[in-house]
């Protein structure tokens, strides 16, 4: 039968001989593969390769990928390793609920080769990790946050991973990079992709690990083990952590995935306009936990995906917004969240057919937080969002012209209007300019200037 956005799906029931367990298979196939069959997914096969980049200049000391048509290693900045890593926790079990695999046997698995690419969304709560792996290589985007570690290295332990190939920390965050340092000391990546300062903590953990740092920018082609990869964002540094984001374009099975980070504004429209320059997205890994200052209307009818996967928790932010949900399900996309799916897992066959596999439930995300009417609907250029608000006094009425003061509490990391119900009593006075050069990022209840 057809589900919505031309997505065909077939259901199969299939039980052992003996009786003793069965397995409800969902096949799912993308519109647009001529029509074909899906074929068997499989495990990761054995292509690998080293992570790479085009020429390089020095930036604060550090090597930056250029823009370049070939995979070539760059000049890089190697520190040396000062000591072993801490044990890592054994990985825990989990269930899941297995969709698209076309076939059930080992022996039509083995029969199908190895699959193109392995990606998990791993469920750590409010804050991004993807794993991505390619035959032997194994590379991590975002740590989650602190605390986390656990969650993202017991994620690694199933796939039989000891050590990483290459990190990618998009922004320096802490709901993406908490979980990221102790993850570091553990499994020691060879390289870490990175735009814009590294924060003192996660440098010297890149620093014991021994792992060479690059710095990237739009336009530089990377490999991630087997599979082509281009940085989309950012062209420079503006300074904003969540613009400022690293973007990665992944190529597998003939398909395109994207990993967003926290891209909002200007960087999210140059974006746009570079994915509407090819064919439609498989799966976008949703910016910024679905808020409603990301993931414009505009955006996606660029993108256009097939399906988004948010990266949220349980949260006072107002993630993921109703609007932003709607906006998805309007361009046609099918819509996953880890708070509701738990670890999501996708694996990618060399013929393009997707594989998922959730540790919670399997059905899709219908509807967000709050009404979302606060969001930017429609523009692609607009970090504010497009709110009659942005910009207006904060608090008394009184304007302070283009640097309104906000609030901010002692534990949060969003700032506040006066009068927000997620502020608490330790709530402290800042100006906008000041709030958003410490890292502070808008409130998605209530509101704030932007």
């Amino acid at each position: 039968m057809m589900g919505s956005g031309g997505i065909a799906v077939e259901l199969k029931s299939k039980s052992r001989a003996s009786g003793a367990r069965s397995l409800l298979v969902l096949v799912v196939l993308l519109a647009g593969g001529c029509g074909a069959a899906a074929t068997p997914a499989a495990q990761s096969g054995a292509n690998s390769g080293a992570p790479g980049g085009g020429s390089a200049a020095s930036v604060a000391g550090q090597p930056v990928v250029a823009p370049s048509s070939t995979s070539s290693s760059a000049p890089t900045h190697t520190v040396t390793p000062k000591a072993t890593r801490s044990a890592r926790p054994a990985p825990k079990k989990a269930a899941a609920v297995v969709i698209a695999v076309a076939q059930t046997s080992t022996a039509a698995t083995a029969q199908a080769g190895a699959a193109a690419a392995r990606i998990v969304y791993v469920d750590v709560g409010q804050g991004d990790a993807e794993i991505v792996k390619s035959g032997s290589w194994t590379g991590l985007i975002d740590g989650g946050p602190s605390g986390a570690a656990y969650a993202v290295e017991s994620a690694l332990g199933r796939l039989g991973v000891k050590r990483l190939d290459a990190v990618v920390a998009t922004h320096m965050h802490a709901d993406h990079i908490g979980g990221l340092i102790s993850v570091v000391y553990d499994l020691r990546p060879r390289r870490a992709y990175v735009a814009g300062p590294v924060k003192s903590t996660l440098a010297a953990a890149f620093t014991r690990a021994g792992t060479v740092v690059q710095q990237v920018r739009r336009g530089a082609s990377l490999r991630f083990g087997a599979l082509p990869a281009k940085v989309l964002s950012p062209a420079g540094i503006s300074g904003d952590p969540n613009s400022d984001s690293v973007v990665i374009l992944l190529q597998a099975g003939g398909k395109r995935f994207l990993f967003t980070g926290d891209v909002t504004g200007p960087n999210e429209a140059a974006v746009g306009v570079e994915l509407a320059r090819g064919p439609p997205l498989a799966v976008l890994k949703v910016a910024h936990h679905g808020s409603a200052y990301s993931t414009t209307a505009a955006f996606l009818a660029q993108a256009r995906p097939r399906f988004a996967v948010i990266e949220v928790g349980h949260n006072s932010y107002g993630h993921p917004s109703a609007a932003t949900v709607a906006r998805l399900r309007a361009a046609g996309a099918r819509v996953y969240d880890t708070l509701k799916n738990g670890t999501i897992t996708l694996s990618v066959s060399a013929s393009g057919t997707l594989a998922w596999g959730f540790s919670r439930s399997s059905a899709p995300v219908t509807s967000g937080v709050g009404s979302g009417s606060g969001g930017s609907a429609s523009g692609g250029a607009s970090s504010g969002g497009g709110s009659a608000s942005a910009g207006a006094a904060v608090a008394g009425g009184a304007s302070s012209g283009g640097n309104p003061m906000v609030y901010i509490t002692a534990t949060g990391e969003c700032y506040h209007r006066s009068g927000c119900r997620y502020l608490s009593k330790s709530r402290s006075a800042i100006k906008l300019k000041d709030a958003k050069a410490g890292g502070y990022r808008p409130c998605g209840v209530c509101d704030p200037p932007q």
